[in-house]
């Protein structure tokens, strides 16, 4: 009798266990998407200081309110009734989302708000390369990409001294001799930056 009831209450604990370990529906699809992911995925999007981008406020009174702006230094904007945002840094979704709040229900009742990054983002390749010019920029672009899309270094330039100058005149040295060798010191660019390649003396 004594074992039929330890088999009775071992059963009893096993049932308990499986259920505590189960998780709930809502747990389960709030782990699966992690809102990090989601960042990630716009971070092709990411605002930054002297980019110009276009704020369209639509479906309020009046009809649309279109803004061309350029982020400022300090990675702000200013828009419609005279309201600030910072806008470097973020997405464009993030930017949306964060200027709606800003204007409904303070102002509006309702609003849509789209933010465009500018169609014709470029970088800029200079100095002692075969082709200097303005290049499309596209997401993943780096410095070794963009010196062989202006034609390569020309017999002159020297490799090792590279320019990459940021927006707002951040100026980093590449050795690309190095990067060539070893393809993970090469450096990812972003719309505005420029490259100079200087003379290489003998």
């Amino acid at each position: 009798m004594k074992n039929v009831w330890k088999l009775v209450v071992i059963a009893f604990a096993c049932c308990f266990a499986i259920a505590c370990d189960t998780p709930s529906a809502g747990t389960g699809r709030a782990t699966g998407h992690s809102p990090g992911g989601a960042a990630a995925a716009d971070s092709t999007d990411i605002l930054r200081v002297g980019e110009k981008i276009q704020v369209i406020l639509a479906d309020i009174p009046g009809g649309p309110i279109p803004a061309d702006a350029a982020i400022s230094e300090d990675g702000k904007i200013t828009l419609h009734l005279d309201q600030t945002f910072v806008a470097a840094g973020k997405t464009r979704s993030k930017l949306e989302v964060e200027i709606r709040a800003r204007y409904v229900p303070s102002f509006y009742t309702k609003m849509t708000v789209t933010v465009k990054q500018d169609d014709q983002r470029f970088v800029y390749v200079g100095g002692f390369v075969k082709l200097p010019n303005r290049y499309p920029y596209t997401p993943g672009l780096t410095v070794l990409k963009a010196i062989s899309a202006a034609g390569d270094f020309s017999e002159f330039g020297d490799k090792t001294k590279v320019t990459i100058t940021r927006t707002g005149d951040v100026k980093e040295l590449m050795d690309c001799k190095a990067a060539i060798e070893n393809p993970t010191l090469d450096r990812t660019l972003f719309p505005g930056d420029r490259i100079y390649v200087p003379r290489r003396f003998f």
